[in-house]
């Protein structure tokens, strides 16, 4: 029997592109990549796929395996972290990318590094670090550009150039997977939707990811149930949201906060947006009468996003959205868990400033050299950067440590 011949990069490309939608980003555009890298014939993979990779084999994937995404990793094995997060959300943009015939494999890429600069402990360490920079005058921290910091700057794959010197398209949807915007990153447009599809929609599912997600691990944890049974107000608050997920899913389905019961009511939940967002997203693409990803480009350049849910489906997103921020990020456990993290971070930061000399070697050579690349867009380098650098990217239990070493002193070194 013979087979076909090997496919190697260009003849992928070629034949991929055949089944995708006019309007879906086959390939990078022309000059995409910051640096030029020599034409390898005997390459596997497409470009994204390439960028795929890349992120993969990052340290800072590594990393996010224990960092946290709601609960604390030691708080248990079964909740999610940033890294079971990125996966979900990768695998819900690769669903609806073929369901619309998009690129799945831009579609992957920007969801495997859309996390990558998220801090230890959560979302209060990044609101830390920005007020530090925006006390001292030094721009803001926000994860999303944080980022695409590390894809551009932090990493290295060879000793040439410093980034990982992904495509323009995978940069641009990690930096647009959230509104939050300093306005650096200028060749990147940050003040605009993103321009492919593939990235709005990773910026939707990231957010129907966490939202469903951490309201799962909230059951999960008795959190939610101990809220209730305390609060009058959160007892009606979730009397309320389980009769719209009734409604919304119109199945006989259990909906309960008792954490000995099962959660596949959240299953149902979360089917329901994505085929919503996927049929939504399929009208609007009609309604604006997109043929082309020039169309894409052209409407993003107007602040129009193609890829979201009709005005009836928001609605009922936004109100579950704001259930998981009131009853579960805004309590008690929660605010108590961030707060001791902020103090693990502020100790240390105000250490290394006021010494150096207790950054690790290889971060005091960075603190001491400070290195700045002409072809980088983002936010200029310093003393200060470097150590919200080396703070951002320890993972939850390495903090710990670190914290132990430094100012414990039974700790041997």
């Amino acid at each position: 029997m013979d087979f076909p011949a090997i496919r190697f990069k260009d003849d992928i490309e070629k034949v991929y592109a055949l089944i995708l939608a006019p309007y879906a980003a086959a390939i990078p555009e022309k000059n995409s990549r910051e640096h030029d890298e020599p034409v390898q014939v005997d390459d596997l993979r497409s470009s994204f796929q390439r960028d795929r990779d890349r992120i993969i084999h990052s340290k800072a994937f590594r990393r996010l395996m224990y960092k946290t995404q709601v609960f604390v990793n030691h708080e248990g094995d079964h909740f999610r972290t940033r890294l079971t997060h990125t996966l979900e959300v990768s695998q819900f943009a690769r669903g609806i990318a073929k369901s619309l015939a998009l690129n799945e494999d831009l579609a992957e890429a920007i969801a495997l590094g859309h996390d990558l600069g998220h801090t230890p402990f959560g979302h209060a360490v990044e609101q830390f670090f920005d007020e530090q920079l925006k006390s001292l005058g030094m721009g803001r921290f926000y994860h999303n550009e944080q980022s695409v910091r590390i894809v551009d700057f932090l990493e290295d794959r060879d000793s040439n150039n410093r980034g990982l010197n992904l495509t323009k398209e995978v940069r641009e949807g990690i930096l647009k997977h959230n509104d939050d915007s300093s306005g650096i990153y200028t060749n990147l447009d940050p003040k605009l939707p993103c321009s492919t599809l593939e990235g709005q929609v990773v910026s939707l599912v990231d957010t129907i990811a966490y939202v469903c997600h951490d309201l799962e691990d909230g059951i999960k944890s008795g959190l939610l149930q101990r809220n209730i049974n305390r609060n009058p107000d959160d007892r009606i608050s979730f009397t309320e949201l389980r009769d719209m997920i009734i409604e919304v899913t119109k199945g006989d389905i259990c909906i309960d906060c008792d954490f000995y019961k099962e959660t596949y009511f959240v299953r149902k939940l979360i089917h329901y947006f994505i085929s919503n967002l996927t049929q939504d997203s399929y009208e609007k693409i009609k309604n604006f009468k997109v043929m082309s990803l020039e169309d894409v480009k052209n409407l993003s350049k107007q602040g129009i996003r193609i890829i979201g849910f009709h005005d009836s489906t928001k609605e009922i997103f936004k109100k579950i959205r704001k259930f998981v921020y009131r009853n579960l990020y805004d309590t008690q456990t929660i605010v108590m868990m961030d707060t001791k993290a902020v103090k693990v971070i502020k100790d240390m930061f105000e250490a290394f400033v006021d010494n150096k000399k207790l950054l690790p070697p290889e971060c005091l050579y960075r603190y001491n050299h400070i290195y700045t690349d002409p072809l980088y867009k983002g936010s200029a380098n310093n003393e200060v950067r470097v150590i919200i650098d080396y703070l951002s990217c320890m993972t939850d239990r390495y903090a710990l440590d670190e914290h132990e070493r430094i100012f414990n002193p039974r700790i041997k070194l």
